[in-house]
């Protein structure tokens, strides 16, 4: 997967560029419409860190506040739809079936 649409804005999806990124998992350049994904992890952590951005858009895009509060609500959130999206292939499915 290399790009996504998020509202309505189309994001790109790129690994990080080498020495971008000591310490992060993944980044969204609101600016030039990337999200970054650390190559180095595991698929499983891969979807989930994609998730955790996806989440980031949609909260700026929802014009959302409370700054203190959004990285534990994000990170909970995204582990959670990767959790329900690994667990139940026949969700994926249904949503997109739906969502035509």
């Amino acid at each position: 997967m290399d790009k996504i649409r998020i509202g309505y804005i189309n994001f790109a999806i790129q690994p990080f560029p080498n020495g971008f990124a000591s310490n992060l998992d993944g980044k969204t350049d609101f600016t030039n419409q990337i999200i970054y994904i650390d190559e180095i992890l595991s698929p499983e952590a891969k979807a989930c860190t994609l998730l955790h951005e996806i989440l980031h858009v949609i909260w700026a895009l929802s014009a959302l506040h409370d700054e203190d509060k959004e990285e534990r609500i994000v990170t909970a959130l995204g582990n959670g739809l990767s959790q329900v999206i690994r667990d139940n292939p026949e969700f994926v499915t249904f949503i997109k079936k739906r969502l035509n």
